[in-house]
């Protein structure tokens, strides 16, 4: 599952490349009344009550975004306020509303879906398509032209909830807005948020979870959190800093080695952290019922030991909004906080004792230790078995299908497949549900990058086009991430040319030799090349940093083209996704993702006495064979495909049942490098034999 990246599509065909008018999958405004499908969420009671409250406190526009207080991706239902208010259900995404005009801003992710959900008074921006103006500089624009500006008066009042923006975003507003004459004015406290008001009128306003936190043992984390407390505190001293304010979500879980349930697919539990030269504050939603009256984890934060050990004090989650401006109040207090806080915490610290700048959990937690190395490679082997179990079942319900070409919906759809994801994963005892909502597309709907599968757009799985499935599971031993396309039938020259260059982009990635001081948008270039000799590309990134137990996204470094200054380069230990795809709008979608990790490796010569590094991939499924053209290939290329199909065979299927086996010995048949010509029955059997006598040896 990728991050956010977005490039241009390099359009190779152009008359293919037209969107197909599809009226039952996508709005048209242009009809009267407009024509809306039965994805679409009606937000004209939300719109009408907000502009309400926007003219009762002043406000001639409101931005939404799509984070809660704390950066997250992914966010709990309460935080939920741009989906809410807007009807987008898009993880991406910025909401603005006038007084006549309401907008949404997403990247080309996920442009298809919002047209499938927002009624026609919501205009769809797409953010990085020539000639689409930024948020700001729409609302900064006096066109008439509704797509182009807000036309706000000068001296406009646009309001925002600092808790949810952060200090660069808004620093970035204000130097556009205050040069035009337009004001951006945040609210004046948190009951005062318009989506809130707009939500709790019209309805209720969901709650948080109140799961019980989990404490991640040593076996798993490799590290206490009183270490890594003694590690954020050197940190802080080389910065001469005091006190380190720590309100991302995964770095607070990794910090102190707990995991929740209050936000969706991410292990995280509400909470800010506080960390001092000498004490340590943790700000938990719901203290009372998931730490106070939990010995396990009063004992695991030495909250009643803090004469003698490193320990936490624990205090109600709200109480942060109130006694952050007095951690400053010392004559030789230097607060430490990044640039991505909220914004709230900026205006809450005054500047001479503010030090802005990336947190150092970011950068510590990125490169696992030895035990999250290994639980990594463990979490992803417990994957791959899963899907290696569920190719064979969808080859085994497809086989069995009365029509195949027709497919049968109560059989096996796009959902039933979703289902089966988590079914799979679950039989793993250390398997914590799934990392991400499950991708599960069939045939046009592939070509929606994010595309979620609901009761109005299920459809059956048929062998007449390309079916990608990309999901993860969460496991204590690690976050997993794949993504695999499969084609059950005869695919067309065009589908098996783009599987077959996003398979050699994903494999010369993975082969790439590289230095340290390199970032990933020096690599980005391996996975595309293939795709650019055929005047293909896709709108994301390449590959996405992953957590170990925790969000499936996670920085500082990336694999995407563009620059990003808060990116690092890669280093040894790292995980990343390798994810190179080709989405044809209308018609289908395709994807190869893998996880894999920097490494050392050896160099005939040692330039300058840097460490070069490659990558090893530890997902071990079978790519598709059915969509792959080996005479495109290089013999580099094809060696590699093998010896990845002996790490299957070897490592992967004795794990198997038998028609997991049998699907994996299909789909792993030798290919000879020089001719691309798969191997003949015999030697396939030899081949497999082969490897079973590894396995044997190995185990």
């Amino acid at each position: 599952m990728f991050d956010v990246d977005e490039v241009p599509l390099v359009r190779g065909r152009a008359k293919s490349r037209e969107r197909r008018a599809d009226g039952d999958r996508e709005r048209d405004c242009s009809a009267s009344p407009p024509n809306y499908p039965d994805t679409t969420v009606d937000t004209t009671a939300q719109l009408a009550k907000i502009r309400e409250y926007m003219a009762q406190y002043g406000y001639d526009a409101y931005i939404v975004p799509s984070e809660d207080a704390h950066g997250s991706e992914y966010i709990a239902a309460p935080d939920a306020r741009r989906p809410y208010i807007s009807g987008f259900s898009g993880s991406a995404g910025l909401a603005v509303i006038t007084s006549t005009l309401s907008a949404v801003w997403t990247d080309g992710r996920y442009f298809i879906q919002a047209e499938r959900e927002m009624i026609c008074e919501w205009m769809l921006m797409k953010s990085g398509e020539v000639g689409v103006p930024s948020s700001a500089e729409w609302l900064i624009s006096d066109s008439i032209d509704a797509t182009m500006g807000a036309d706000l008066p000068e001296g406009a009042m646009i309001g925002y909830d600092p808790r949810l923006m952060s200090i660069s975003t808004v620093q970035s507003y204000l130097s556009s807005l205050e040069e035009s004459g337009r004001n951006l004015t945040m609210v004046a406290n948190a009951a005062a948020n318009l989506v809130d008001l707009t939500w709790n009128n019209l309805g209720t306003q969901p709650g948080y979870p109140d799961m019980p936190l989990l404490v991640l043992a040593m076996e798993y984390s490799g590290k206490s959190w009183e270490s890594k407390i003694t590690d954020i505190r050197a940190e802080m001293a080389r910065a001469e800093v005091t006190k380190l304010i720590v309100p991302k979500l995964d770095e607070v879980a990794w910090l102190f080695n707990m995991r929740g349930e209050d936000i969706p697919y991410n292990p995280m539990f509400i909470a800010y952290a506080v960390v001092g030269l000498n004490d340590v504050m943790l700000y938990a939603y719901d203290k009372a019922g998931r730490i106070d009256a939990v010995d396990a984890i009063r004992t695991h934060l030495n909250i009643d030991s803090c004469g003698t050990d490193i320990c936490a004090t624990v205090k109600d989650y709200d109480l942060f909004a109130t006694e952050l401006p007095t951690l400053a109040n010392g004559d030789n207090e230097k607060i430490w906080f990044s640039d991505i806080s909220n914004y709230f915490i900026y205006t809450s610290i005054p500047e001479d004792k503010a030090y802005i700048k990336a947190s150092p959990i970011l950068l510590i937690k990125s490169q696992k230790n030895p035990v999250e190395v290994a639980g990594m490679k463990e979490a992803h082997r417990l994957d791959s078995i899963s899907l290696c179990e569920l190719g064979g079942w969808l080859q085994e319900t497809m086989d069995g299908l009365d029509d195949p070409a027709v497919g049968d919906k109560s059989v096996l759809s796009e959902l039933i497949v979703e289902e089966k994801a988590v079914e799979f994963r679950s039989v793993h005892p250390t398997n914590k549900g799934l990392s991400f909502g499950t991708i599960s597309s069939f045939g046009a709907n592939g070509a929606v990058i994010h595309y979620t599968s609901s009761n109005e757009t299920n459809v059956p799985i048929t062998n007449q086009g390309i079916f990608l499935l990309d999901s993860g599971g969460q496991y204590l031993q690690g976050t997993c991430d794949i993504t695999r396309s499969f084609h059950f039938g005869e695919p067309t020259d065009f589908m098996k040319e783009a599987y077959t260059r996003v398979l050699m982009g994903h494999t010369d990635l993975v082969l790439a030799t590289f230095r340290t001081g390199v970032y990933g948008r020096a690599l980005d270039t391996h996975a595309r090349q293939p795709l650019w000799e055929g005047g293909l590309d896709y709108r994301h990134g390449t590959g996405h940093g992953i957590g170990h137990f925790l969000n499936v996204h996670e920085g500082p470094a990336n694999i995407g083209l563009g620059y990003n200054a808060r990116n690092q380069p890669i280093d040894i230990d790292m995980f990343f996704s390798d994810e190179p795809g080709y989405y044809e709008d209308g018609e289908f979608g395709l994807r190869i993702e893998d996880i894999m990790f920097a490494k050392e490796t050896a160099t005939k010569h040692k330039f300058n006495d840097y460490t070069y590094m490659t990558f090893e991939m530890i997902s071990l499924v079978p790519l598709e064979p059915t969509l792959i053209d080996f005479n495109l290939m290089t013999t580099k290329q094809i060696e590699w495909y093998n010896t990845y199909n002996e790490q299957i065979n070897t490592v992967i299927k004795p794990e198997l049942a038998p028609r997991g086996k049998k699907w994996v010995e299909m789909k792993t048949k030798y290919v000879d490098p020089q001719t691309g010509a798969a191997a003949p029955l015999v030697t396939s059997f030899i081949f497999v034999i082969m490897t079973s006598f590894v396995a044997m040896f190995l185990h």
